[in-house]
This record gives structure tokens, C-alpha cells and sequence, in this order.
């Protein structure tokens, strides 16, 4: 069956992964760093176990995971987008952590693993972009083992008014105009993400879905004023 927006989605993003690492800490202003610090603290991963990260993109929370793994541990990265995968193989590959890791082209809503065996799974940046976020954190939940955590972190409306009024200007004003200072492909990328951040879920609706998918004890954390939400669940 044709999914339009998955389409959407691994056409935007085909056309932009050799520059996508210093754009999004260029508008992130470095806090992606700190971000993905603190899902792979959230996740907790066991180093000798196998670590699964969804829309993987150009693998960076892969990179972060591989650092932390041991011995038999591995750090699995999906994503429907080829380039992305490409990209990512290439460029950890290059820094001494390709022995660590492992590429998979698929769908976050239909994952091409058998149930429980990861230790950990996440998905960063990217919840919004999925055409089923329930059935994909149904898929994510399945592949974790008892005990596991599943950490999403995405993009969210800041609570804060005066904050937000800044914050919107910014998304919906200069991160197209910084697009179409690098490439056409740029500038409707990140036209596409502001408009989606925009009609993202907030971190307590991420939270209910992780309940309703059997994830216990799921919280949310809002970071760096709430521009991002870490929401994570265990699997029971």
C-alpha cells in the first residue's frame, strides 16, 4: 500500500545527509550534543547487549551509543532513507566505531526483528516524521526486552509564551532562509521541519502513548526550555 508520507519523508531527506551533522548543530546551537547525551544516559544500555536506534538518519545517536558498547555489544541503526544509511556507515566506519554498529534499511513502523532482543531502543528527532508514531513505538516496545527502556526525543512546543512567540519566528522565518543559503534541497527541508514542529505531540501525549503500548512508568522531560522532550518507558 503507497504511504505518502513515507515518500514525503525519504525524499526530502535523501537529498540533504552530507550536510545534515553541522546544520543541525548549527540551529540547535551545539544543544544536540547535550541532547543525545541524555538519551543515551536515559537508555541506560548494557554494554555487552545489542542497542537499537530508529530513524537513524546520518547514525550520530549511533555514534554516541557505540561508545558506551563492549564485547558483544552492537548498535543497530534504521532508517528508510538509503542515503542517511550511507552516509552514516561511511562516516562511523571512518572513525573506528563501523565494528560497533550495523545498518538496516526499514521502516520504523514494521521493524524486521524478532521480539526482545534489544536491550534499549530510541528514536530522536523524528517521531513526527513517521506516518504511524503509535504503531511505531508499538514496533519499538516488541523488540525490547523485559526491562528495556524506549526513549523518544523530539522536537516540542515550548511552554513558555513570551519564549515561544521567538521560538516560532525562528522555525517558520530563519530556518528556511538559512535553507536556501546552502541548497534548494535545504531550503524545503527545513521548511518541512518547522511546519512539523509545530504540529508535534508534547511530551505528556508521547507519554500516553507509550502507556497504551505497555510501557510502564513513562515520563517526560523537557529540555533547553522545552524546545525538546526526552519521554521514556519501560518495558514490563
Amino acid at each position: 500500500m503507497f504511504d505518502s508520507k513515507a515518500h514525503y519523508v525519504r525524499n526530502l531527506f535523501s537529498n540533504v545527509p552530507l550536510e545534515y551533522d553541522a546544520l543541525l548543530g548549527l540551529l540547535t546551537f551545539g544543544q544536540d550534543r547535550r541532547w543525545r547525551a541524555f538519551v543515551v544516559e536515559t537508555a541506560s544500555p548494557d554494554p555487552d547487549n545489542l542497542v537499537l536506534d530508529v530513524a537513524t538518519g546520518t547514525g550520530l545517536l549511533v555514534a554516541d551509543f557505540a561508545r558506551v558498547v563492549r564485547g558483544k555489544g552492537l548498535v543497530v541503526g534504521v532508517d528508510l532513507t538509503l542515503s542517511m544509511l550511507q552516509t552514516a556507515k561511511a562516516r562511523l566506519g571512518t572513525s573506528g566505531l563501523g565494528n560497533k554498529t550495523a545498518w538496516v534499511l526499514a521502516r520504523a513502523e514494521n521493524l524486521p526483528f524478532r521480539d526482545g532482543c534489544f536491550g534499549s531502543s530510541s528514536i530522536s528527532l523524528a517521531l513526527r516524521n513517521v506516518s504511524d508514531a503509535e504503531k511505531t513505538l508499538r514496533e519499538m516496545a516488541r523488540v525490547t526486552r523485559s526491562g528495556g527502556v524506549v526513549v523518544s526525543l523530539d522536537f516540542a512546543r515550548p511552554p513558555n509564551r513570551v519564549f515561544r512567540l521567538f521560538y516560532y519566528d525562528y522555525l517558520l522565518g530563519l530556518f528556511p532562509l538559512l535553507g536556501r543559503m546552502v541548497s534548494e534541497a535545504w531550503a524545503k527541508t527545513l521548511s518541512y521541519l518547522g511546519r512539523s514542529i509545530l504540529r508535534s505531540r508534547t511530551g505528556d501525549q508521547i507519554a500516553r502513548l507509550m502507556e497504551r503500548e505497555g510501557l510502564v512508568g513513562a515520563r517526560s522531560i523537557p529540555l533547553t526550555m522545552g524546545v525538546v522532550c526526552a519521554v521514556y518507558g519501560r518495558k514490563r
